[in-house]
């Protein structure tokens, strides 16, 4: 896995609306899927270097891995599981 990137001061990133379109994408898929992959399955255009700064931004979240094969949403949403994350967490 590759470390992302910190957040860089002064540049402009993806906004809100292109985040969510890039979520919506990556939770559908079952396997990584690669960046290109990605752009294609978007319902608008994403230039690469913006859609390269949401990956890097859900990565910095811990909701999206990426590897040789490309990206995947990874971000647990079970209940059960983060009542249980936030038992440990108080020891």
């Amino acid at each position: 896995m590759r470390a992302s990137r910190p957040a860089q001061p002064g540049h402009k990133g993806p906004t809100l609306a292109t985040l969510h379109m890039i979520e919506a994408v990556l939770r559908k898929q079952e396997r990584p899927v690669s960046l290109n992959r990605v752009k294609e399955l978007l319902p608008r255009k994403v230039m690469h270097p913006i859609l390269r700064d949401a990956i890097e931004h859900y990565k910095r979240l811990g909701c999206v891995a990426e590897g040789s094969k490309g990206v995947m949403w990874v971000f647990n949403e079970d209940v059960g599981f983060w009542k249980t994350i936030a038992r440990w967490e108080r020891r």
